[in-house]
């Protein structure tokens, strides 16, 4: 999860790490001149999934973990979010 190398790009700028069934992290790149690492490049993070309530009802939801911040910033993100609360 901390290397992007091992991220999907699913569509131009938008990244995504499955973590389970219906659950992944997508990082959205907002703004990346070609010419620097793309690990700086501006982007969001979000944990996105289909969500089940305890009356039984689902639903899907894209949360915003970090905003408009470095990659290498969402990656670290991304990592600490999942050992707090997906292990």
């Amino acid at each position: 999860m901390n290397n992007f190398k091992n991220w999907t790009e699913v569509t131009k700028g938008l990244y995504r790490y499955v973590i389970g069934a219906n659950i992944c992290y997508e990082i959205h790149i907002l703004n990346w001149y070609f010419d620097t690492d793309i690990l700086t490049a501006k982007a969001s993070l979000y944990l996105v999934g289909d969500w089940k309530q305890s009356n039984g009802n689902s639903f899907f939801e894209r949360e915003t973990i970090l905003a408009e911040q470095p990659v290498f910033k969402c990656l670290e993100a991304a990592q600490k979010d999942n050992d707090e609360n997906n292990k």
